[in-house]
C-alpha cells in the first residue's frame, strides 16, 4: 500500500510539474552592451567609461525587476568576458537581445545677462531607448565578423525613456532683494557627465512598462506590424519660430521635440513608438532610400535594426512662440515667454493644442538692463510641452 501510494505521487507530480513550469515560463532576454545613437545633437561624449555606467545601471536594474517577477521577461547579463564583443553573440541566432541605446545626450545652455552679473544654466537631457532585437535571417556571420560589416538586427519592441534637469537654476528673491543659485561661469562637461549619468538612474527607477512587446518576445518570427506609431514630421508653423530657429538648431530642436513627445506617448498608450524620423537624422536618411532601419554604434562597431514601415504617422507642429517684458515698477522687470504646441490627428479626449508659459522677473539698478537666451528658454519650454502632449489622456 505504500509502494503504491509513492508511485502514485510520482506520477501526479510527473503530470503537474511540467504544466506548470510550460505555464511559468518566460522568454530570456540577454542585456548586451550600450549602443549609442550618433547625430549631431549629442553634445555630451559619452565615452568609454560613460557607457559602462550606464550599461550597469540598466543592467543592475532589470536585473532586479526580473528576480522580483516585475517583468515579462527572463534577464541575462553578459559575462566581463564577451560583454563587449558585439559581434560574437550573433551566432546564436534564436535568442532575444536587449539593447541599451542612447539616443539623446545632450544640453541647452543659456546665458542670462544683466549690467551686474551673468548667470549660466544648462538644462541636461538624456534619452535611452531600450530595443529588443533578433538576428536577421539568414545572416552571414562572416560577413559581419570577418568582413566588419554591421551587425544586422530586427526590432521586436522598443522602450523609449527620456529625463531631463537644469544645473544652474536661479531664481530672484523679491524679499531680500537678491538672487539664489547663481552660477557665475558656464556648466562644465564633467558637471553635465555627471548629470547625466544621474538621470539615467532616475529615469530606471520610474515605472516602465513592457506590456506592448510581450507578445513579441514569446514569437521570434514576430515583426512589428500595423500597430505601430511613429512622429513623421515636426513642422514649424510659428512665423517667430522659423526666424529663430534655423538650419542645424532647427533640425536639431525639431529631433529632441519629437522624441520627448515620443517617450510620453509610448508611456500614456503602451504602444509601440518608433524613434522620431524628423530633424535630417540617419533614420530620416534610410527612409528616404527605403531601408527603414536605425544606424547605432557600439564599441566594437556599427548596427543596423531593421523595422517595418510604422502604422500610423502622428505630426507636430511649433504653433506659436511669444515673449512680453513686463515693467511691475520700482526697477522689478518680469519677462514672458510662452510656446505652443500641436498634435495631429487628435486622438479621443485629447487637446490638439497645448502651450507652456516661463516667467523670470529681476530687480535692476536704475540705468542697467538685462538680456536672455530666447533660443535656448524656447527650446526648454517646447521639450516639456512635448511630453505634456503625449502623455494626454486619450
Amino acid at each position: 500500500m505504500r509502494r503504491a501510494l509513492g508511485i502514485f505521487f510520482i506520477l501526479v507530480a510527473m503530470a503537474v510539474l511540467p504544466i506548470r513550469n510550460v505555464s511559468a515560463e518566460k522568454p530570456v532576454v540577454y542585456i548586451q552592451p550600450a549602443l549609442t545613437y550618433e547625430n549631431s545633437i549629442n553634445i555630451i561624449n559619452i565615452d568609454e567609461d560613460t557607457r559602462r555606467q550606464v550599461e550597469r545601471i540598466i543592467g543592475e536594474r532589470l536585473k532586479q525587476m526580473a528576480d522580483a517577477g516585475d517583468l515579462p521577461y527572463e534577464v541575462r547579463v553578459a559575462t566581463a568576458d564577451s560583454y563587449h564583443s558585439t559581434n560574437e553573440h550573433i551566432i546564436d541566432s534564436d535568442k532575444i537581445f536587449l539593447y541599451p541605446t542612447i539616443m539623446v545626450s545632450t544640453s541647452i545652455d543659456t546665458v542670462n545677462n544683466n549690467s551686474l552679473e551673468t548667470a549660466y544654466t544648462s538644462t541636461v537631457i538624456a534619452g535611452i531607448s531600450l530595443m529588443f532585437c533578433m538576428p536577421e535571417e539568414n545572416l552571414d556571420i562572416t560577413r559581419v565578423t570577418d568582413g566588419g560589416n554591421p551587425v544586422s538586427l530586427r526590432l521586436l519592441g522598443i522602450v523609449p525613456m527620456v529625463e531631463a534637469e537644469t544645473i544652474g537654476l536661479s531664481r530672484y528673491n523679491p524679499s531680500n532683494d537678491s538672487w539664489q543659485n547663481i552660477h557665475n561661469a558656464p556648466i562644465s562637461e564633467w558637471e553635465k557627465k555627471g548629470k547625466f549619468i544621474s538621470l539615467v538612474r532616475q529615469m530606471m527607477k520610474d515605472d516602465i512598462s513592457f506590456s506592448n512587446i510581450k507578445g513579441n518576445l514569446r514569437d521570434d518570427k514576430a515583426k512589428l506590424g500595423m500597430d505601430t506609431y511613429q512622429v513623421t514630421d515636426v513642422d514649424m508653423s510659428s512665423a517667430m519660430a522659423n526666424e529663430l530657429f534655423t538650419g542645424k538648431e532647427a533640425e536639431d530642436l525639431k529631433f529632441l521635440v519629437g522624441y520627448c513627445f515620443t517617450s510620453a506617448y509610448q508611456k500614456k498608450t503602451k504602444r509601440v513608438m518608433y524613434p522620431p524620423a524628423v530633424g535630417g537624422q540617419d533614420l530620416v536618411n534610410s527612409m528616404i532610400n527605403g531601408a527603414y532601419k536605425l544606424s547605432l554604434d557600439s564599441a566594437n562597431g556599427k548596427v543596423d535594426v531593421h523595422m517595418s514601415n510604422p502604422g500610423h504617422s502622428i505630426r507636430l507642429d511649433i504653433s506659436g512662440l511669444a515673449s512680453e517684458v513686463v515693467d511691475s515698477g520700482n526697477n522689478v522687470y518680469t519677462t514672458l515667454h510662452k510656446v505652443w504646441l500641436t498634435k495631429s490627428p487628435v486622438e479621443g479626449k485629447e487637446k490638439r493644442e497645448l502651450s507652456r508659459l516661463h516667467e523670470r522677473t529681476v530687480k535692476l539698478p536704475p540705468g542697467t538692463s538685462t538680456d536672455s537666451d530666447d533660443n535656448q528658454i524656447y527650446a526648454a519650454l517646447l521639450l516639456g510641452l512635448a511630453q505634456e502632449l503625449g502623455g494626454q489622456d486619450k
